[in-house]
């Protein structure tokens, strides 16, 4: 049995016909079948239920399906590891960044990046703390700047920092010129806030339970330079984003206090695969990020 194919097979799956495979594949319908049947017969099984409209795998199919996509991953990791033995740093790297990193640190890291190593192409996608754990995990993405994994065990987190969520206010606003405020003493003020599934928002929502309490969210965003924006319109109001925030250009003139009991923090780090090969590339991303967030620090 081949790799390409278990290559046609993963195609059939996800189509869902040999016609539509066929033509994802640019081979013509009756070698994409003639295929399949050398590997039934190879293995004294039928691999599909063809009694369908649509093509179902029988057992038999579905489990060299699944070993399949482990084995063609493997295979191209392999391929790609032996490239950077030829050709040293060259090719894509795809990072997945959650939007404070993505706002201040990233452009850092990129500048620096790419003046050492213009071979490789660096593609940033600014996504959610979960949807980067999922990208990741389907081999979407070869790392990811965010946060300790929740709900994917299989991938490894190594961590670069732990910042506090402050609240941002107008200056106009009553708490202003506080140092710290208890978390219980937002009760009663009106909040902005980005949707619920991001992972600030869920650091929040865990400390205000924490704290016995249920602050009115009087408007939901997607973008945290949009609540920073909107504070210029409710100065009454807050938002309770990363310390990281109060680096942006968007939150000039703003005031940024601390807020006790509990304290909401997150830990940011780099995201990647447990077992996954990493490229030489990712690892210098990875190491540019460290020593600069150490810089930051000092």
């Amino acid at each position: 049995m081949e790799v390409r194919q278990l290559k046609y097979l993963l195609s059939i799956g996800r189509e869902g016909t040999f016609t539509a495979a066929a033509e994802k594949l640019f081979i013509s319908q009756s070698a994409l079948s003639q295929q399949v049947k050398s590997m039934e017969e190879e293995l004294g099984v039928p691999l599909f239920d063809r009694s369908r409209n649509r093509l179902h795998f029988t057992e038999a199919g579905a489990l060299l399906h699944q070993r399949a996509k482990h084995i063609v991953r493997e295979v191209e990791e392999a391929k790609k590891a032996i490239h950077e033995l030829e050709q040293l740093y060259r090719g894509t790297l795809r990072i997945g960044v959650v939007q404070t990193i993505n706002a201040y640190l990233i452009p850092k890291i990129v500048a620096h990046f790419s003046s050492r190593y213009p071979e490789v192409q660096l593609r940033v996608h600014e996504l959610s703390a979960p949807e980067i754990e999922r990208q990741l995990s389907e081999h979407e993405l070869d790392l990811g700047l965010s946060f300790k994994p929740t709900d994917y065990p299989k991938l490894t987190f190594d961590p670069l920092f732990e910042e506090e969520l402050m609240l941002i206010v107008n200056p106009q606003h009553p708490f202003a010129r506080r140092e710290e405020v208890e978390a219980k003493a937002l009760e009663s003020e009106q909040l902005m806030l980005l949707s619920e599934g991001y992972c600030t928002r869920r650091i929040w929502d865990e400390a205000a339970k924490m704290a016995d309490i249920s602050p009115k969210v009087l408007i939901e965003m997607n973008t945290i330079s949009s609540l920073l924006s909107a504070l210029e319109d409710h100065p009454k109001a807050g938002t309770i984003l990363p310390a990281l925030t109060m680096k942006m250009k968007a939150a000039h003139g703003l005031s940024a206090i601390r807020i006790v009991h509990p304290s909401p923090t997150r830990t940011a780090g780099i995201l990647w695969r447990a077992q996954g090969y990493r490229s030489k590339a990712s690892r210098k991303l990875a190491e540019i990020a460290t020593n600069m967030v150490q810089e930051l620090k000092q």
